[in-house]
């Protein structure tokens, strides 16, 4: 008899486990989609992925009394046409592959003018950089930036703060590292493009490019919230960024399927299962943030202008990369809040639904920051696994494996019932 049990209860697990799968990668495969367009500021790709989220939420049973938009406004640094560049008027690049665009870039529309290199591998002394690049003001040459990664190293100082000294004109990174992207809200005087340096060899002379930008001003974004009232009025939270890169150019977008539409699809799981709790012990309140790759702003703004009682918060669970938990996950904040981590430890050694849980200190790299600053208990977790595609147009749902995240959906939900 207690064989036939086990065996019912492991079968029943399985389907769950199968069940939950297909729901994650459904969602991933939606927000992932061209339709969106990155999650970005370009097509409306980051306003259509509010909607999805908010259609998602009333479909599972929330009442739209308890779905709230916030809405807020930021600049943001676009490239929404034309992303154009040739090599010696024969080798057209690809976006995303070959070069990226800097995200703070100006626009700039040159025609097969020559390429200079500029070394920087002497430039020690901050004094000598404006002399420098105020010399650097004829517009017949592309000035490729030889030693860039070496001068910011020699110098001390930021990359964004050492491009925001260029003059007008054009300027080349050459790039001997994976090329990653960002997004900006504000532009610099120069254009800036990195290009893979094995492309920038003796016998390139000549560049072409065509790259349109617009910095859009005050544009409006929004948070989405849900609330599940419970038997109390404390509250836990789950939170994820729903925002990406979005597009870089009309034809090249950033799927983000890692970061986070891996993460959205567990939040949005995680309140499907607690919408079919008749009697939740905890009000559940689930957070979709914006602007978090434009600098955290959707959770700052959400903290300065609270839609809960920031006070009422238990516990804040922020979920960001959550694709592949072959190694397990990592907690930010766990060595900060030693008792809750303890506990979610104990009950994953207890169930064995993750391989390893590894602590980490503060940092302030996703949206469980500013919670974290108004001393709101809060954890961010982040998986250990995957390809490594993180920023680029190779983080796409098909490269996603999902392992051991059902494990984690199970690890959460124990964990919350446990506090």
């Amino acid at each position: 008899m207690r064989t036939v049990f086990f065996i019912v209860s492991l079968l029943c697990t399985l389907s769950l486990s199968a069940q939950i799968h297909r729901e994650l990668k459904s969602t991933i495969d939606t927000l992932c989609s061209p339709y969106y367009a990155g999650r970005g500021y370009i097509d409306k790709g980051c306003l259509k992925a509010a909607e999805y989220i908010t259609n998602y939420f009333e479909l599972i049973g929330i009442e739209k009394k308890n779905i709230m938009h916030q809405n807020y406004r930021f600049n943001v640094n676009t490239f929404p046409k034309s992303m154009q560049v040739v090599l010696n008027d024969s080798i057209a690049l690809k976006p995303g592959i070959d070069f990226l665009i800097d995200a703070a870039s100006a626009k700039g529309h040159f025609d097969n003018i020559l390429l200079k290199h500029i070394s920087l591998n002497k430039l020690k002394y901050r004094d000598r950089i404006k002399i420098l690049f105020d010399s650097l003001s004829e517009k017949r040459y592309a000035y490729v930036l030889d030693s860039f990664e070496l001068a910011i190293k020699n110098l001390a100082i930021k990359k964004d703060d050492l491009l925001a000294m260029l003059p007008e004109g054009l300027f080349i990174i050459p790039s001997t590292k994976k090329l990653i992207w960002d997004v900006a809200d504000y532009n610099y005087k120069a254009g800036v493009i990195n290009i893979k340096s094995d492309l920038l060899d003796a016998h390139t002379t000549t560049i072409k490019i065509d790259v349109d930008q617009q910095l859009v001003r005050k544009i409006k974004q929004k948070n989405v919230v849900a609330i599940i009232p419970g038997i109390s009025d404390s509250i836990l939270v789950y939170s994820a960024h729903y925002d990406h890169l979005g597009k870089m150019g009309s034809a090249t977008y950033f799927p983000g399927a890692s970061d986070n539409a891996s993460g959205t699809a567990l939040l949005l799981a995680l309140a499907n299962n607690y919408k079919k709790i008749k009697n939740n012990k905890y009000t559940m309140v689930f957070i979709a943030f914006s602007g978090e790759e434009v600098g955290l702003l959707g959770s700052h703004y959400f903290v300065e202008h609270p839609l809960i009682n920031l006070k009422k918060i238990k516990f804040l669970t922020n979920i960001d990369i959550a694709g592949d938990a072959t190694n397990g996950i990592t907690v930010v904040n766990g060595s900060v809040f030693k008792y809750q981590f303890d506990l979610l430890n104990s009950i994953n050694k207890q169930v064995d639904l993750l391989p390893e849980i590894r602590s980490r200190g503060k940092a302030a790299i996703s949206d469980h920051y500013f919670f974290s600053e108004k001393n709101i208990p809060s954890f961010f977790m982040y998986t250990n696994g995957g390809k490594g595609y993180y920023h680029d147009v190779y983080d796409q749902a098909k490269e996603l494996s999902l392992n051991n995240i059902e494990g984690l959906y199970n690890l959460l939900i124990q964990f919350y019932s446990k506090l």
